[in-house]
């Protein structure tokens, strides 16, 4: 009883890929700009998907809406919903700097104050730019602001020490504000602290008991002078004598999750109301980096046609040429002991040579015009878009999936293209 002998099929495959590696080289190349073609247009679409979702991950706290009056209704109306409504005050200390120095705007700056601790007073940095001090009474602070703090700088906090407590002159201080002084919050922590108007005494004593951290005012919701962005808390009910001003009372909304209004409904309902909105910026982001994908897009439908219509027709004139060249091997490979079945076997394991071949050269093509995508958006829009490893694997693993198809579509033609020849024919194929 004889045994089948066992044909070293791969061994062929290599020696086949060896004997005409120019015409498998650049079967390999058409695979990767194929890959390349597909990845990057993916890989563009995923950067603007995935920065969309962070606009709005990163920006959680500039998701409310304030104004002078309680305007519950209108926002329930509107379908704003799932919000906490709380109201802060805020001295009005615009009136008595005028007063003062004859100066007509919103607030106190610091170049115009004074910090006196004990008998040792300390100037404002003339080197630095000043900064509107806004004192406000009440809690400004809400669980949208501890979750964006938490999410960017991994602190469970505001501001440390404690919240000041009713019937007294305790206050939250900003560090931001104390460092244009050259202090730190070691050395105002636990102290009474003085604000003077230049040398005037203005007896304005403020026992500090919790410095309210820089990173605070970094906040999407905190870093500019429009919105909520407390220089000095004090309680509600304190007793500051010296703040003989009026205060100013708003309602704040912070909403649990983002509303699906559009930027136009928004500013409707902000106009109708009177109410600022802090998160306009973050749909504005949105909008904008969804026209540029629109834009991209379009351009790329009529370039990558014409690209993918190249390709193509590179892949039909090198089937013929790779089927005539296969053809003649085989051939001789038949005539010299190679068993007929096995001849479907050796294109095959070829072909997956060219795909081990070209797949290092597709991810490594895909992840540099991946990061070269990226540098783009953010030189032209300004908008860094982070490049995690879940989007490299994704890339990866496309890249390869996309020449591992274009690889088997390829043994599809060719071995329909060498179906019942038989070794006569093989042997004097030529290119069509």
């Amino acid at each position: 009883m004889s045994s089948r002998i066992r044909q070293p099929i791969f061994r062929l495959a290599a020696s086949a890929f060896k004997a005409h590696v120019w015409i498998n080289v650049k079967l390999c190349a058409v695979f990767v700009c194929l890959s390349l073609l597909a990845c990057l247009f993916t890989a563009f679409t995923m950067s603007v998907d995935n920065h969309c979702d962070d606009i709005f991950a990163q920006n959680t706290s500039s998701n409310y809406m304030y104004g002078p009056s309680d305007q519950t209704e209108l926002l329930n109306a509107s379908g704003l919903v799932n919000f906490r409504h709380y109201s802060v005050q805020r001295y009005n200390l615009g009136n008595r700097l005028k007063e003062e120095i004859n100066a007509d705007i919103p607030t106190v700056t610091t170049n115009y104050i004074t910090l006196k601790i004990g008998a040792i007073s300390y100037y404002f940095d003339r080197d630095q730019t000043p900064e509107l001090l806004w004192l406000y009474k009440g809690d400004p602070f809400s669980e949208i602001d501890l979750g964006e703090m938490r999410s960017r700088f991994g602190s469970d906090s505001l501001y440390s020490g404690r919240f000041p407590q009713n019937g007294t002159n305790e206050v939250l201080i900003s560090e931001r504000l104390i460092e244009q002084y050259h202090l730190a919050p070691g050395d105002v922590l636990d102290t009474s602290v003085a604000i003077l108007l230049g040398d005037r005494d203005l007896n304005f004593t403020l026992k500090v008991v919790g410095i309210i951290y820089k990173e605070y005012y970094l906040l999407s919701g905190h870093r500019e002078a429009w919105q909520i962005t407390p220089s000095v808390v004090a309680a509600e009910t304190n007793s500051i004598p010296a703040v003989n001003v009026g205060v100013d009372t708003f309602h704040v909304y912070a909403f649990d999750e983002w509303t699906t209004l559009s930027v136009d409904e928004l500013n409707r309902v902000s106009s109708e109301g009177g109410l600022t909105y802090c998160g306009i910026g973050s749909y504005q982001q949105r909008i904008f980096l969804e026209n540029i994908r629109t834009v991209v897009i379009n351009v790329y439908c009529v370039v990558g046609a014409v690209l993918a219509g190249g390709l193509l027709l590179t892949v039909m004139l090198m089937t013929d040429k790779f089927v005539a060249i296969f053809s003649r091997l085989g051939g001789i490979l038949l005539s010299g002991g190679l068993e007929q079945g096995n001849l479907t076997k050796l294109l095959l394991t070829q072909l997956l040579l060219v795909f081990l071949l070209s797949t290092p050269f597709a991810i490594a093509g895909s992840l540099v015009g991946y990061a070269v995508i990226v540098d783009l958006v953010e030189l032209g829009t300004g908008m860094s878009m982070s490049v995690s490893t879940a989007t490299l694997a994704t890339l990866s693993a496309l890249s390869a999936a996309v020449v591992f198809a274009a690889v088997l579509i390829f043994f599809g033609i060719a071995s329909l293209r060498l179906r019942k020849r038989s070794v006569k024919q093989l042997l004097t194929a030529e290119a069509g």
